[in-house]
């Protein structure tokens, strides 16, 4: 028999392989699938920075960018049987299946929806403080300024059917040159911070301060907040830091009274709690 006719059985082995590796590919590939987009608003187009993406089922949390992109690493398995929830304050979560989701390149975030009903306006003459009652500082707690969507804080119990919430005062020491901070204030379902109750983003920026300084505050008088919830969750993100010209900073919560204080180390809901650190944290309210 000539040569050149002779069967190439020694390919068979290799072309075989060569259907296997078409068929799993593709599974693999499928199972280590990454997820792009782009978060806006839905009223005027804008870039939802700094919203957070998460999967339900998963303890995985990122944050967009400033002009509202991600990039989320799907762990394997996660395209069949997980959901993906996108939020920011004042809007309404965004949630898709991921096998939805996988095919779109824009999400849209739309607002809360505003009660057009007449408002009736009610009048508060009492004034009180809850919260810390001595000014020293004995504890610090430093956190982390690269914008992971933790948050920290405390539960206050309040003894009235309906106030409004003026101010919130707290001490930080930021060695940084500014860092931006986002108030929240949330309902408490057993005794776990829980929805969130400001419709709007309120932030404030801290400059390098000390705790010699005087305490930062937010001033919500122009927000006209009333609430009638026996107990409020008053926490803190602390969204990102500025210290040009230096490589790293130090930003710390402080405080003096121990208790139980509330926090999470993502956007995850998911809450811990400690007792062996203090947040200097005063609320100003009227009922």
């Amino acid at each position: 028999m000539n040569r050149r006719n002779k069967p190439h059985f020694f390919l068979i082995p290799a072309i075989l392989l060569i259907l296997i590796i078409c068929i799993v590919a593709p599974e693999r590939t499928f199972s280590q699938a990454i997820m792009k987009g782009r978060v806006i608003y839905r009223k005027d187009a804008r870039p939802a920075a700094r919203a957070s993406v998460s999967l339900l089922r998963k303890n995985k949390v990122i944050m967009t960018d400033e002009a509202g992109n991600f990039l989320l690493r799907m762990p394997p398995g996660t395209r069949n049987n997980d959901t993906l929830v996108i939020s920011s304050v004042g809007y309404e979560n965004l949630i898709l299946p991921v096998k939805e989701a996988m095919y779109r390149t824009d999400f849209v975030l739309t607002e809360f929806s505003k009660n057009l009903t007449p408002v009736t306006v009610k009048y508060f003459t009492s004034h009180e403080v809850i919260g810390t009652t001595r000014e020293s500082v004995g504890y610090f707690r430093s956190w982390n300024y690269d914008s992971t969507g933790g948050e920290i804080g405390r539960i206050f119990k309040v003894p009235y059917a309906e106030y409004k919430v003026d101010k919130i005062r707290f001490k930080v020491s930021n060695m940084c040159d500014t860092c931006l901070i986002r108030l929240h204030i949330r309902k408490v379902v057993d005794n776990i911070p829980g929805e969130e109750l400001l419709k709007d983003s309120i932030t404030l920026t801290v400059n390098r301060i000390s705790l010699d300084d005087k305490a930062p505050e937010f001033d919500l008088g122009a927000y006209d907040l009333l609430l009638d919830q026996p107990a409020i969750f008053i926490g803190f993100e602390l969204i990102n830091c500025k210290h040009p010209g230096r490589k790293d900073c130090s930003f710390c919560f402080a405080g003096t009274e121990q208790g139980v204080y509330n926090y999470k180390k993502n956007a995850a809901p998911y809450w811990e709690k400690t007792d062996d650190f203090a947040i200097y944290l005063k609320m100003y309210l009227r009922y």
